[in-house]
């Protein structure tokens, strides 16, 4: 970014506005003081844009080398960034109270959203459709021909979503049809499936979203809040309740609010904790639902590297680029090498020294197929 352009703004989904910073903020990583976790907090919580910073351990930094059982310790791959979390209501109150957010397990939306909508039949080809699980004395099944009966419960058996609440199907293009008495006036529908009831329901109930955006001072929500307690805050506040009950509600919002509102699965669902949405992808998060901190995770060697400081934000531009006056960062991590390599052997004032370790150099094969490492690593 150039010091003429104008600056960058951007607005997130919840109307939180933001402003580009090209600065870079660097870690200290020193041979003589590695960060404690190689850097997999920062891996974690960038969703694997800040890779593993956990050098291999050489005669020039082993003398600094530590042990480290932080749970999110990085071993010089991604493998770290596979941590999931079920998506239960446990889980969702551990996620308010680690993060502050209102993650929420919606449920009771109207099949036909706030204006009831034309409901679709779950017959015509190529509709999705939500089915809540349900025990079968729970509903009563909906009265429908042997065909269309057949042909839905073929459909809802045959399903790979393996999900225990909720079962989502498309209904087939082609090799299968509900009768013509049914094929486009069946709306609400329940079926009675072995000891199971299948109910149709809204396509997002009991889908878990980050309602903090209805937590705001201004009220984005429109919520009824002359009662005292406010609908979003306290179910998780005060009574722990990981369930949003939308039917309750005085006033709609639902259908306006839609595309503010993050989706972070359904209940039920396993995400991995990179999908989590930036407000919840934290290192606190991460540490709660680790397998390896409740497993008793083994010792890892944690390396730095020599002269890997950290840098003053506050003093301007920071980058490794010799290309046009550094004014460009390759994000490619295979250049990080070459750049940091060039702009010592071009600039650094001892260039007899340079020199020397560029013929040494040659005495090695240094080349991508026999770097164990890979190009993923910037050492």
């Amino acid at each position: 970014m150039y010091e003429e352009d104008p600056p960058v703004f951007g607005q997130t989904p919840d109307g939180m506005w933001l402003q580009f910073d090209p600065r870079y903020d660097v870690e200290e990583n020193t041979a003589e003081n590695p960060l404690r976790d190689g850097g997999g907090t920062r891996t974690l919580i960038s969703n694997g844009l800040a890779q593993c910073s956990n050098v291999r351990r050489n005669v020039f930094n082993e003398h600094g080398c530590i042990l480290s059982r932080e749970p999110t310790t990085c071993k010089g791959t991604s493998d770290n960034l596979f941590i999931l979390i079920g998506l239960n209501a446990e889980n969702i109150v551990a996620i308010h109270e680690i993060t502050g957010t209102y993650p929420y397990a919606v449920m009771n939306l109207p099949l036909g959203g706030d204006d009831n909508a034309p409901i679709v039949s779950p017959c015509i080809k190529g509709t999705k459709t939500r089915w809540e699980i349900l025990p079968e004395n729970e509903c009563v099944q909906t009265d429908m021909d042997t065909q269309t009966y057949n042909v839905l419960s073929s459909v809802l058996r045959q399903t790979q979503d393996d999900n225990s609440f909720v079962r989502d199907i498309v209904f087939p293009s082609n090799g299968a049809s509900c009768s013509a008495d049914y094929a486009d006036s069946l709306e609400e529908v329940s079926m009675i499936l072995g000891n199971q009831c299948f109910k149709r329901v809204h396509p997002e109930h009991l889908s878990v979203f980050d309602l903090t955006l209805c937590t705001r001072e201004e009220n984005p929500c429109t919520l009824d809040l002359s009662n005292g307690d406010h609908p979003v805050k306290s179910p998780l506040d005060n009574d722990g309740n990981a369930f949003f009950d939308y039917q309750g509600q005085d006033n709609v919002f639902w259908d306006d609010q839609l595309s503010r509102l993050t989706k972070i699965g359904r209940l039920g669902d396993t995400i991995m904790f990179k999908d989590l949405p930036n407000n919840m992808r934290l290192a606190k998060v991460a540490n709660r639902f680790n397998d390896k901190t409740s497993q008793g995770q083994s010792y890892v060697v944690v390396c730095g590297s020599r002269n890997e400081v950290a840098n003053d934000p506050s003093l301007g531009d920071f980058g490794f680029e010799i290309i046009e006056h550094f004014q460009n960062v390759d994000i490619n991590p295979a250049a990080h090498r070459e750049s940091v390599f060039f702009m010592i052997a071009l600039e650094a004032r001892d260039q007899l020294r340079q020199l020397m370790a560029w013929q040494l150099s040659q005495l090695f094969a240094i080349v991508p197929l026999v770097l164990t490492g890979g190009w993923d690593h910037t050492e």
